[in-house]
């Protein structure tokens, strides 16, 4: 019999780490998205520019609806998984 003061869904994350963690994800994918079209086809400033655009756009859009919303946690997570990897990786390496 399970223990009725154990939850059996996980527990809902709060506003502000979902903010933060939404945040992080549209700043890295910013800053991939500025890196791309520097090298390819704009220089600095128009860069950042698109590049910082195309973050609001995220941020406003998964503010806005319920299903882009969930769609750009779903990329977040996997994006600061990729990169929590990566630092467990180099962790281990110079611990």
């Amino acid at each position: 019999m399970t223990d009725p003061a154990t939850p059996s869904a996980p527990a809902e994350r709060s506003g502000l780490v979902r903010f933060i963690r939404r945040t992080a994800a549209a700043l890295i994918l910013g800053l991939i998205f500025f890196g791309i079209l520097w090298a390819t086809v704009f220089n600095a400033v128009t860069s950042a520019i698109v590049a910082s655009g195309g973050g609001v756009v995220l941020v406003a859009g998964s503010s806005a609806s319920e299903t882009f919303q969930s769609i750009f946690e779903a990329i977040a997570e996997f994006i600061l998984g990729i990169f929590g990897a990566i630092a467990d990786f180099f962790s281990s390496i110079f611990d």
